[in-house]
């Protein structure tokens, strides 16, 4: 489990800054640290580490990956607040104008920059060989999470692993993903080996050897690679990890569920209660809340209490989202709201729909401030992957037996074990089980897009997106290369079906 504070307080360094910006070395070089007088301690390589960490809570709580994975699904449905949210989710963009999937591209190259130039000067450091080790480890497992993201978003980008100047990569082709997805499974081999099993209490936040594998099962299961999926899955279930009793136990929305034993790779955010301070924060609940009424504490006719909250409702969920749920089943109650404390709402998200319920909420915040984590990677996800490598493999008895454990824990009916689903069947109710079980955990699109389902699962919408089942291609499946970086560099290609 991720064990560690360190990214709480934002630790980009000065160090970052001068590497970024070769102009300010030249106009107050005695106000950076030169790079070449880092790296001398293990102190000195813990901070730089961090500081690769320290890109993640922004990834996450940028508008940009929330369009991207949220808008344009079958679960959800923008309030019209945006333009560009709309234009995601009536597939009716360009490369020119979709301005959010180009801040995916530019943040998470970011990211992956300072960790190619971490992992270059820790390699070449003469710290203590364990440590370097174990941080050589941390920084390739955020590498492939970073080119994670940009491969689900745009397929084939380009791959670089040195140190590179702005300018060489400004001139990077895009690499076939292929060779970008094994690069990704490299890195999280080495993670692996070098990582530990847990921290102590003081790093929470920290990637783990579980997360490695996690990581690196999902690689796997995106391949369509299921025999390895599924044993290295298998490896992180015979672990230490656990489904909590009860959907809700993971989802507390007065934030007291962080970093739990189900938890295998959490987003950390932090702010101050006693001081009203803010360190590292999101405004994630805000995009989900109920319309807050002009008499303070109260929201859709609910009394919430003295705390100080924000709304500003992005979404609503479709009509296939809210039928979905089996009228006992618990993640119901916690995806979905009609009421709070024994008080029903007295408008709803979307003429009579719920709003989105305590999953998405936190009720500690303070107007838009939110230390609520996010999920990235968690047991119930290896127990998924577990059952559809299963399937995929031929054995559809072994997946109920997966499928049942996520349906358990939440009350759902029970699939019967050797009973009439074939192998298509089976998939089908998989990819139910994801978007029950996952909603609104950055999940949904990517896995429409590689099961090649997110024109059906569109067009199955289209009383809620009329536009979006209209105008849905299949290349809608991965957004265009950015055209500001197209123009910057030539030796990028688009993607099919975009201009």
């Amino acid at each position: 489990m991720l064990k560690s504070k360190f990214f709480i307080i934002p630790l980009i360094s000065v160090l970052f800054m001068c590497v970024s910006c070769e102009k300010t070395l030249v106009e107050d070089p005695q106000s950076i640290i030169a790079p070449d007088a880092f790296f001398k301690t293990e102190d000195q390589s813990r901070q730089a580490t961090n500081g690769v960490y320290s890109h993640l809570p922004g990834i996450f709580d940028q508008t940009a990956l929330r369009a991207v994975t949220f808008a344009g699904t079958d679960l959800f449905m923008n309030q019209g607040g945006s333009a560009t949210v709309d234009a995601i989710q009536d597939y009716n963009f360009s490369s020119a104008t979709e301005a959010n999937s180009h801040a995916v591209w530019r943040v998470s190259y970011a990211a992956i920059k300072d960790a190619n130039f971490v992992i270059s000067r820790i390699a070449a450091s003469s710290i203590n060989e364990e440590v370097k080790s174990q941080l050589l480890g941390e920084n390739k497992f955020l590498r492939a999470l970073y080119y994670f993201i940009l491969t689900n978003t745009f397929g084939d980008v380009p791959l670089w692993t040195d140190e590179l100047k702005i300018e060489e990569v400004s001139s990077l082709p895009r690499t076939p993903l292929a060779e970008v997805r094994a690069q990704m499974v490299q890195d999280l081999e080495e993670a692996v080996a070098s990582l530990p099993l847990r921290y102590d209490a003081n790093n929470i936040g920290r990637a783990t050897k579980g997360a490695a594998l996690t990581l690196l099962a999902k690689v796997h299961l995106f391949n369509g690679d299921w025999q390895k999926a599924h044993d290295t899955a298998k490896q992180v279930k015979d672990g230490e990890y656990i489904l909590l009793p009860h959907y809700a136990d993971l989802f507390d929305p007065y934030n007291k569920s962080k970093n739990n034993q189900e938890s295998i790779f959490e987003i950390q955010y932090k702010r101050s209660a006693e001081t009203n301070q803010n360190f590292v924060v999101n405004s994630f609940y805000t995009w989900f809340f109920p319309t807050g009424d002009a008499s303070g504490g109260t929201y859709a006719g609910v009394n919430f209490g003295s705390t100080i909250l924000q709304s500003y409702p992005q979404f609503y969920p479709t009509q296939y989202m809210i039928n979905i749920y089996e009228d006992q089943d618990e993640r119901r109650e916690v995806s979905l709201a009609w009421g709070f404390n024994g008080k029903e709402f007295d408008r709803g998200s979307k003429d009579d729909r719920p709003w989105f319920g305590p999953k998405f909420w936190d009720l500690t915040a303070n107007r838009t401030a939110s230390e609520k984590n996010f999920y990235f990677l968690r047991y119930a996800d290896i127990i998924m992957i577990l059952a559809e490598a299963a399937n995929e493999l031929g054995n559809t008895a072994e997946a109920v037996t997966y499928l049942n454990m996520i349906k358990g824990r939440a009350k759902a009916d029970l699939l019967v074990v050797g009973g009439s689903l074939n192998q298509e069947e089976m998939r089908e109710v998989i990819m139910e089980e994801r978007a029950r079980e996952f909603v609104g955990e950055f999940q949904r699109k990517w896995d429409l897009s590689r099961w090649g389902k997110l024109v059906d699962a569109i067009q199955k919408i289209a009383v809620d997106s009329e536009d979006g089942a209209k105008n849905v291609q299949p290349h809608h499946a991965l957004f265009p290369i950015p055209y500001d970086e197209i123009v910057k560099n030539d030796k990028l290609t688009q993607n099919p079906g975009y201009n």
